[in-house]
């Protein structure tokens, strides 16, 4: 199975009053995935793959589960880093033949920034991570990760630089995976060339696209 990543817009990142305390809670709320719809990667997850996945991943919130974590940008590895985490996944169920989420941002340098940013007007996406298997557009296996948050480019950025490393992963893209789930190899492949990389380079290299991203939208506030 390879390391595959798909991007949701129609979510929200809104602010919630406590009242009893006056504390302001980010949390992102919306569909998370749109099953049997070939979505914005050009895929097709039928229902029953979500169906299950989501039930799955009920013992992960429930449990607390690093997998429950959502971390910034899409990190090319199978394990989810829970220092590198900026929200939390609090709900995720199928309703109307959608997949919904719900996600509190946490407590953090990271997340803090991320709230800087969505007090700006900031857009931003939700991306799932997993393991697929993909026959032409239809997945065929899926096994959900966890979610991700990266910066939401829009209908007309499809084609830029950030859109590559973020988003097209599965057709351009393989991962060499051992057995305890660390990738080590990835083949990239653009105008029918493939070439090999580390995929510590890969990581390095998609984190600093993601921060060259924020310092260009901090020095626009």
């Amino acid at each position: 199975m390879k390391l595959v990543y798909d991007t949701i817009d129609n979510v929200e990142f809104v602010q919630e009053l406590t009242e009893s305390t006056g504390e302001k809670k980010y949390k992102i709320k919306g569909i998370f995935s749109s099953p049997g719809q070939k979505n914005r990667n050009g895929r097709v997850y039928p229902m029953n793959l979500w169906e299950r996945e989501v039930s799955k991943y009920q013992d992960v919130i429930k449990n607390g589960l690093p997998n429950s974590l959502l971390e910034l940008d899409h990190p090319a590895r199978t394990n989810v880093d829970m220092m590198e985490a900026v929200a939390k996944m609090e709900k995720l169920y199928i309703k109307d033949n959608y997949v919904y989420g719900e996600a509190l941002l946490l407590n953090n340098p990271k997340a803090n920034q991320i709230k800087t940013l969505i007090d700006a007007g900031i857009k931003m996406a939700v991306s799932s991570r997993g393991l697929g298997k993909v026959n032409g557009t239809l997945v065929e296996d899926f096994k959900l990760i966890t979610f991700d948050i990266i910066p939401n480019l829009g209908q007309s950025d499809r084609n830029a630089e950030m859109h590559g490393i973020v988003e097209g992963v599965l057709e351009d893209k393989e991962f060499m995976i051992t057995e305890s789930g660390k990738i080590e190899e990835v083949k990239i492949c653009s105008n029918n060339m493939c070439h090999m990389f580390e995929a510590e380079d890969v990581r390095k290299a998609t984190e600093q696209k993601f921060k060259e991203l924020l310092d260009t939208l901090k020095k626009e506030l």
